[in-house]
């Protein structure tokens, strides 16, 4: 596959902008109850609920429940980008930094305790992701420098040590167990407009990166090569390391763990577009949104009316694709 260059690369953000409104009308008007491309219009036109029971599953079901995963696709898809793009590791993901884990924690202790409530859950997951990132950080600073092969084994050392722990839970949780293990596997079912509220505050997040996007490049030759050429790799690393894991934090503690759309999204788009973090960011971002949101369309409608846990939809499509990457000639490279 060849690359696109100068007018071709605008064209690929063009058709994938284009693919990304597509599944938002997909997403919206198909489901357990279809609703018509013309009614979608018509509700967005209005812009305020309608009394019928379909605008009702508009704007109060579907329409929040697809935001979300737009957003959640998204912020798992940068943060998977900017760290792989950090680390120079073509197998990182975003839990790499083991802020699932502790946001998985914090999740099920809020689960088990029976405080599982909008928004105490989401805000017990953010809390926990927060707090393992500063075990994590805490551990791989040496000499005002973070270490990235400490932080990489530290990071899975703490996942490990939190995926223990809530084992330990899901043993102790009894009735709650289906529940502990439905979020641990990903969903964005019964979601509603105040998880997209506290989504909403990953947006500055997602705009950090882009500023970052030259020295991001210019990492790949290495960190003696950037910090021979003028970049302050220190303060790079440490300002993206948070960015990705507040993404990852925000992300989990609205719909759970959901996998390999942070993995497989950056290589997606460097296959298509190229190595550039300029143009890697962006159709990262609008891939991980478009599937992230197809993918939990087909949760929701395999076995209609039951659903499939998002996550074992993305695992499902997401494994194959990456190892047709492995054996492609063109990813996943840099």
């Amino acid at each position: 596959m060849r690359r696109p260059e100068g007018k071709g690369r605008g064209v690929v953000i063009l058709l994938a902008l284009a693919f990304l409104l597509l599944s938002f009308f997909l997403c919206v008007a198909l489901g357990a109850t279809s609703i018509s491309f013309s009614e979608v219009l018509q509700y967005l036109g209005s812009g305020s609920a309608s009394d019928d029971p379909s605008g009702t599953i508009f704007w109060q079901i579907r329409l929040p429940r697809v935001l979300l995963a737009f957003i959640v696709g998204a912020c798992l898809s940068v943060a998977g980008c900017v760290l792989q793009g950090m680390l120079l590791n073509p197998l990182t993901d975003p839990y790499v930094t083991g802020v699932s884990s502790g946001a998985a924690l914090g999740a099920a202790i809020g689960i088990v305790t029976h405080i599982a409530i909008v928004p105490w859950l989401p805000i017990l997951a953010l809390i926990g992701g927060m707090l393992t990132l500063l075990v994590v950080y805490s551990f791989s600073r040496r000499h005002g420098q973070v270490n990235i092969f400490v932080l990489l084994l530290a990071g899975v050392t703490i996942s490990q040590l939190l995926s223990a722990v809530i084992a330990v839970l899901m043993l102790k949780a009894g009735r709650d167990v289906h529940q502990l293990l439905y979020w641990l596997l990903g969903s964005f079912s019964g979601r509603s407009w105040t998880e997209v509220q506290i989504a909403l505050a990953s947006i500055p997040f997602l705009v950090v990166p882009f500023f970052f996007a030259k020295e991001l490049n210019i990492m790949l030759q290495g960190e003696q090569r950037a910090l021979e050429l003028g970049v302050d790799v220190e303060r790079v690393k440490k300002v993206l390391l948070v960015v990705a894991a507040v993404l990852t934090a925000i992300a989990v503690s609205v719909s759970g763990i959901i996998g390999f759309i942070g993995l497989v999204m950056p290589h997606l788009a460097r296959l298509v577009i190229g190595p550039d973090h300029r143009k890697v960011l962006a159709l990262s971002m609008v891939f991980g949104a478009a599937i992230m949101a197809l993918s939990d369309l087909a949760a929701r409608t395999i076995i209609a009316p039951s659903e499939l846990p998002v996550g074992v939809v993305t695992t499902f499509f997401g494994a194959p694709l990456f190892v047709y990457l492995l054996r492609s000639k063109r990813g996943p490279r840099w």
